[in-house]
């Protein structure tokens, strides 16, 4: 498998090659000539290597091939197959599964969807306008429309960013209505303006990391240097202490795991075959709950596997958070300020 990794990220580099430059690399030349400044093609070439390493140290470098292997799961999980539109690996052509390689971005349904700039997911009324994040859209979604009746009491997909950033996600409580950062959903790129800044060469980073905070967010937050996790405007967890914002987040997010457990009777919950599975404090496995419970549970979930601690959206998540708190123990989250 290792052996098959670096062919494929051999055939990766050449095809990224051909994309960016357009031409064969070019002789090595005399370095006691004095030499013009490098043209588009050529800092191409200069730089692919270090595009294709940023690759390679990303999650979408790693081949999955178990949700590879499975119909409707194949199109998220194979770069080739999403750009072919393949969502039945019984259509492959091939014995093999392959990474999100630049085929996935640059080709076929990637391509399309960079130019058209829109993209549907399953917690939206209607198409969103995302720009180029349009494609991360596409995959970083909640796979499916919540339902607080769900009787399987299923789970939000891993990486579900969309709903989080659309503030369109969650399984919502009846008669609030829920804001959102439009700071952040205003962004023309969406996903890119942050997650793919210029990087030496003038290159969009291809780690698809936030690696360096300053030149992501500092354009907006003057003050934030290399910390993201800036100071909280009010105390949202009710600790009596505005922390950082993340920090309110996790805060949210340990109380309303306390009291789900406490409806558990000390008992817990986690994520498996695509359901939210409940245990109670006697071990008793996968007990039925209240659509109370299942809703906190579905939003805990929701904002751990968006993975910025409501980076994404800084009201839509503690709302989220604070209302399924209230819904599940018919009080708001106490000494918290209330957004």
């Amino acid at each position: 498998m290792q052996r098959r990794k670096w062919l494929i990220f051999g055939l990766i580099a050449l095809f990224a090659v051909a994309v960016l430059s357009g031409c064969p690399p070019q002789d090595d030349a005399d370095p006691d000539d004095e030499q013009p400044p490098p043209q588009d093609g050529e800092r191409a070439q200069i730089d692919i290597n270090t595009l294709t390493q940023q690759w390679a140290d990303s999650d979408h470098s790693n081949i999955q091939l178990g949700p590879a292997a499975r119909e409707g799961c194949i199109n998220c999980h194979d770069g080739a197959a999403f750009a072919e539109g393949v969502t039945d690996p019984a259509e492959l052509e091939r014995e093999f599964f392959v990474s999100i390689d630049c085929r996935a971005c640059h080709t076929g349904a990637g391509a399309d969807l960079l130019e058209a700039g829109t993209v549907e997911i399953p917690t939206a009324d209607a198409a969103i306008e995302a720009g180029r994040g349009a494609q991360c859209f596409y995959c970083h979604n909640e796979r499916r429309a919540p339902d607080i009746e769900d009787e399987r009491r299923s789970a939000p997909h891993s990486s579900s960013q969309a709903g989080v950033f659309t503030a369109t996600g969650g399984i919502r409580a009846e008669g609030f209505d829920y804001g959102s950062t439009t700071a952040h959903e205003n962004l023309d790129n969406t996903c890119n303006d942050c997650h793919m800044t210029q990087t030496e060469g003038n290159f969009a980073s291809h780690t698809f990391r936030v690696d360096d905070t300053q030149a992501a967010c500092g354009q907006c937050h003057q003050e934030i240097g290399e910390d993201s996790n800036l100071t909280a405007g009010s105390d949202y967890d009710g600790d009596g202490e505005a922390k950082g914002f993340q920090d309110e987040v996790q805060g949210l997010l340990d109380l309303l795991e306390a009291a789900i457990s406490e409806e558990l009777n000390g008992g817990s919950f986690t994520t498996g075959g695509g359901a939210i599975q409940f245990t109670s404090g006697d071990g008793e496995e996968d007990v039925d709950v209240p659509n109370e419970v299942y809703q906190a549970a579905y939003n805990h979930v929701l904002v751990t596997n968006d993975g910025s601690l409501g980076i994404h959206n800084p009201i839509f998540v503690v709302q989220l958070l604070q209302q399924s708190y209230r819904e599940l123990t018919g009080e708001d989250v106490p000494d918290a300020e209330i957004r």
